[in-house]
């Protein structure tokens, strides 16, 4: 799955290279690291603090706007999850083995900070979690401002 790249995040490469900048430098500065400062451009980072690391950003380029929020499932579909685990008496390291991806990666999706839709529905279809793990009609973006 391809994820497009936002033009804020477009914006700010732009003013990186424009100021001769590279993330590691960028990220210095704010006070953040190198991979937090990375995932906030590339559109990856679904914590809710990445807001104000993408304005420090900005007030350190020049840049406007917030990067556009990515999917993540929902809180629902993530207790339904760990409901699932519990009551079939599997741990997320056996849940990782069964499906054959990384446990860190699996811990992302089942706690709502990363997307992956193969894991989703490999997750679901294990467990038998009918849920939508992003419901329709959810707002992906968040309002520039």
């Amino acid at each position: 799955m391809k994820v497009e790249t936002s033009q804020w995040s477009k914006d700010v490469r732009k003013a990186l290279i424009d100021r001769d900048m590279t993330f590691k430098q960028l990220a210095e500065r704010i006070g953040y690291s190198v991979g937090t400062v990375s995932s906030v451009i590339n559109g990856r980072y679904s914590n809710a603090s990445y807001q104000a690391i993408a304005k420090k950003i900005n007030k350190v380029l020049g840049t406007e706007g917030l990067p556009e929020r990515i999917d993540t499932p929902s809180d629902e579909w993530c207790q339904c999850v760990k409901i699932e685990l519990v009551k079939q008496k599997m741990s997320v390291n056996q849940l990782a083995e069964k499906l054959n991806v990384s446990r860190d990666r699996l811990s992302l999706v089942i706690n709502g900070k990363m997307m992956n839709e193969e894991i989703v529905d490999a997750v679901a279809s294990l467990l038998n979690i009918t849920l939508p793990a992003v419901p329709s009609g959810d707002n992906k973006i968040i309002a520039k401002g």
